[in-house]
């Protein structure tokens, strides 16, 4: 988590502090999330930002402040920003921050009708939802559905966005992986993926195997199925998190009470 934070401080909020003026910050649904899970309106406002809005809602102009789009590569928030710059601005300008790669003819969409607007545009590669220091997801609950469904029709591109995701993991760690699967029939979308995300991170890195960073030991990433040990989902580990879901918790906090010799306590 510490990486994702220092990544969003290097490169929004970095741009945040050369400037004195005061900023409207504007999420989709899953950067709000991603800020949700590293960030408290606290911290925003102390560099600045005033008010955090929803890219997908209607909201009012407010030519005198400029604004920050952190935002998924997307057809969809793509065509959300052009719309607060189309026929009339409402910003006084646009500092636009990409959770990873933005797709070219997306790209040159948003210059053909917002160029004079925008005044930085930038990809940071933080495109996975952090849960805590070890543990991450790529937030996508339609995919089980979209990939193992017999009448999907969108499995390729679900790959490609899991995929994109996970090298955006592996560039905020600084890390150029192997990249391993099991070899086996029943395992073919192991295999898919794990091949893209080989090409994207020879892409990505643009190096080959002499180019890989000397005196460190490369990192394996393995990827493998769910039904490759389908008894774990229905074990629980010795931890104090596996035992959470039978108590009654308000998101990531469970109170348990307990009996000392001077009371009850809460913990």
């Amino acid at each position: 988590m510490l990486c994702v934070v220092a990544g969003i401080q290097d490169t929004i909020i970095a741009d945040c502090r050369k400037s004195e003026v005061w900023k409207i910050l504007i999420l989709d649904p899953f950067t709000t999330k991603l800020l949700s899970s590293c960030c408290k309106m606290s911290d925003l406002m102390a560099e600045k930002i005033t008010i955090v809005e929803d890219l997908y809602k209607s909201r009012e102009p407010v030519l005198e402040m400029k604004a920050i789009y952190f935002m998924t590569p997307s057809a969809e928030s793509v065509q959300a920003f052009i719309n607060d710059f189309k026929p009339k601005p409402k910003y006084k300008a646009a500092y636009v921050y990409f959770t990873d790669y933005c797709p070219d003819d997306l790209f040159n969409n948003m210059k053909l009708y917002c160029a004079k607007h925008i005044r930085v545009c930038k990809e940071i590669n933080i495109s996975f939802m952090p849960q805590e220091a070890q543990v991450f997801t790529c937030d996508n609950p339609g995919a089980f559905k979209s990939i193992y469904s017999p009448n999907s029709q969108d499995k390729k591109k679900t790959l490609e966005t899991l995929a994109d995701q996970l090298v955006t993991l592996c560039a905020t760690l600084d890390e150029y992986p192997g990249v391993r699967y099991k070899k086996d029939n029943n395992m073919e979308n192991a295999k898919i993926l794990a091949e893209l995300v080989d090409n994207k991170l020879a892409r990505y890195f643009e190096l080959d195997d002499s180019g890989k960073k000397k005196g460190k030991t490369q990192a394996q990433l393995l990827i493998v199925e769910r039904g490759f040990d389908p008894v774990s989902p229905i074990l629980h580990e010795l931890t104090y998190q596996a035992m959470s879901d039978p108590e009654d918790g308000k998101g990531d906090i469970c109170q348990q009470e307990t009996t000392r010799r001077e009371g009850n306590a809460d913990c």
